[in-house]
């Protein structure tokens, strides 16, 4: 059983399920890779601009509304 709270600590504390912040963290760490990818490109092909809110003015933006108590206003709205 405390294995498990390993698992359930955290997520409660911000007040997800196991899975839903299992979620969220995944979609974060898919859209930093897409930024490091896109931002790669932008590095060798300056004229290029980083596609899909890739840039780092939207990445700020993104990270704020995923920190965990704005997304529990979120599920409040």
């Amino acid at each position: 059983m405390k294995t498990l709270k390993l698992f359930t600590k955290h997520p409660s504390e911000v007040g997800e399920t196991y899975l839903r912040h299992a979620a969220e963290a995944g979609c974060i760490a898919f859209k930093c890779q897409m930024a490091v990818c896109t931002q790669l490109v932008h590095a060798v092909f300056p004229f290029v601009c980083p596609p899909f809110k890739t840039d780092v003015r939207s990445l700020i933006k993104y990270l704020e509304k995923k920190l965990p108590d704005n997304r529990k206003r979120d599920d409040c709205e």
